[in-house]
């Protein structure tokens, strides 16, 4: 009888640890995508923001990067041409609503003045040490527009 116990025990931890490893190693399989957009040219960087909602909704992680000229874009009163019909503020909004990050670099956010409520619904601040860690983290391809 105890050894039917015990022999269970060790199944169960097996098991438990089995999936732990499991749900681990799945992260790390997920498929990224770094998109950063420094241009003031809707074409440019509304490509960029086109190619990261396309990215996301075939399933990669998106996270775009925004400094330099493209910063208007993610604010609410920023730059309202269109790339393919869309503003670079609809993009963004459809990618966060995905579930994709958009992120203003901070030494632009306070170089600008930009305030939090300056900017779009979702969009975050960003430190170099962030764009880091997302570059060089597993399963990440980058973009630069």
């Amino acid at each position: 009888m105890n050894l039917k116990k015990l022999v269970a025990g060790i199944l169960g931890v097996f098991l438990l640890v089995s999936s732990v490893n499991a749900g681990t190693n799945e992260n790390k399989n997920v498929k990224k995508i770094v998109v950063t957009i420094t241009d003031s040219s809707i074409v440019k960087s509304g490509f960029g923001l086109a190619v990261a909602n396309a990215m996301q909704d075939a399933g990669v992680q998106s996270t775009v990067f925004v400094s330099a000229e493209a910063v208007d874009f993610a604010l609410k009163d920023g730059n309202p041409e269109k790339f393919a019909g869309s503003s670079a503020q609809e993009w963004i909004a459809q990618l966060i609503k995905k579930g994709g990050k958009v992120k203003i670099c901070e030494g632009f956010v306070k170089l600008g003045g930009i305030k939090k409520s300056d900017m779009l619904d979702g969009v975050g601040v960003s430190s170099p040490a962030d764009l880091a860690g997302a570059l060089y983290a597993p399963n990440t391809k980058a973009m630069t527009f």
